[in-house]
């Protein structure tokens, strides 16, 4: 087995996952690889009444970061990329010729649908395998939210 690849966003659900596909890399002793999004490199939000110029390419760096420390094992690469979440997963475990997506199943309040959106699409379109992990549960296995 090559690298996994999982991808966050600062979500609750994200780092369950991300503590799942570290935890599975670790024992199967292949990397990590951390894949964040943005939708533009660059934004303009508010603070206070002026406008101030976001580095969401500098944000997604640091939450990375932020992920990568607090995860086991020392084969954790990282990478900001700009794109729809699902198609960016997909495009970099190819590029990466991993061998496994890991994405969350985050819960969408809808009984039509199961999987959140992100995991709906990577499932559809990677072409390698995907885990879906359950993260509606906490580490201790207790219900979330």
């Amino acid at each position: 087995m090559n690298e996994i690849v999982v991808g966050v966003d600062g979500s609750e659900t994200a780092r369950r996952a991300a503590r799942k596909a570290a935890d599975l890399a670790v024992a199967c002793g292949v990397g990590l690889h951390l894949v964040t999004t943005v939708r533009k490199p660059g934004a303009t939000g508010r603070q206070g009444s002026g406008k101030v110029r976001i580095d969401s390419l500098a944000a997604g760096e640091q939450l990375l970061a932020s992920f990568k420390v607090a995860l086991p094992g020392d084969q954790i690469t990282t990478s900001v990329q700009t794109g729809d979440p699902a198609d960016v997963l997909c495009a970099e475990a190819e590029r990466l010729g991993a061998r496994m997506i890991v994405v969350g199943n985050r819960r969408v309040q809808s009984a039509a649908r199961v999987l959140g959106a992100i995991a709906t699409d990577v499932a559809r379109h990677a072409q390698c395998d995907v885990l879906i992990a359950h993260t509606n549960v906490d580490d201790d296995g207790e219900a979330a939210g």
